[in-house]
């Protein structure tokens, strides 16, 4: 290993930085509405989503679409004429304000 690789390793007790995010803007993401339809649809886990994204988020949304998946009622879609559905948003933020979804 080279010092410099060894000087950008990091130790396994830190974290990798982060940044504060909006539900909406969560909620918006391709991954979370590809992971809520998966979801929906039976689909199993697919954990290459988000593996070469520029974003390092997508997983976490992909893996949140799913959970919102499971929360929602099945009559309630993700999007009503293109656009959020405005109950989807408030029973999100209601489970993260709960910690169901994290």
């Amino acid at each position: 290993m080279t010092r410099h690789a060894r000087a950008r390793k990091r130790r396994p007790d830190q974290q990798v930085p982060t940044v504060l995010v909006s539900i909406r803007s969560i909620m918006e993401s391709r991954e979370f509405a590809r992971g809520f339809e998966d979801a929906r649809r039976g689909i199993p886990f697919d954990w290459r989503i988000g593996a070469d994204a520029t974003d390092a988020n997508a997983s976490w949304h992909y893996e949140r679409g799913r959970l919102f998946a499971h929360i929602a009622p099945l009559n309630m879609p993700l999007r009503i004429s293109g656009f959020l559905n405005p109950k989807a948003l408030a029973l999100c933020g209601a489970a993260f304000k709960r910690e169901f979804i994290i």
